[in-house]
């Protein structure tokens, strides 16, 4: 897994997230998977010719975003997923594997949920928030 950082402590967390590789500046292509500002952040530390892609389809004006990659030579794409149960279930395999290792940035009780939802809106926590029972 390759992961871009833009800062000494970005190298270390990209390297605790399971990070085989990490790249500085001028990557290939970016997984824009936080919305808000990350996304048109992203794009300038893309190689003429890579690509942005969201997942998240939320967030920032498309229009802008599109137009101000192409100033830059880079493509912008949304992506959708369908999480349906077998792909849900590949997904779980992953983990259990260690394939893929969240960050987990927080982790609350249930009872604080509209706090998650207001520390997942600033876009800037690193990692997923949890709730617990």
């Amino acid at each position: 897994m390759f992961r871009s950082a833009g800062s000494r402590a970005g190298d270390d967390g990209a390297g605790r997230a399971g990070a085989d590789e990490v790249l500085g500046p001028a990557v290939d292509a970016v997984l824009d998977t936080i919305s808000h500002d990350y996304g048109p952040r992203s794009l300038g530390t893309l190689k003429p010719g890579g690509i942005l892609v969201d997942v998240v389809g939320v967030g920032v004006d498309r229009t802008e975003v599109t137009a101000r990659a192409a100033e830059l030579a880079v493509r912008f794409v949304e992506f959708f997923l369908e999480p349906t149960p077998a792909v849900l279930t590949d997904f779980a395999a992953l983990i259990d594997g260690h394939g893929i290792r969240p960050t987990i940035s927080e982790t609350l009780p249930l009872t604080e949920a509209a706090k998650a939802h207001e520390l997942s809106e600033t876009g800037r926590v690193r990692g997923k928030i949890v709730l617990v029972p």
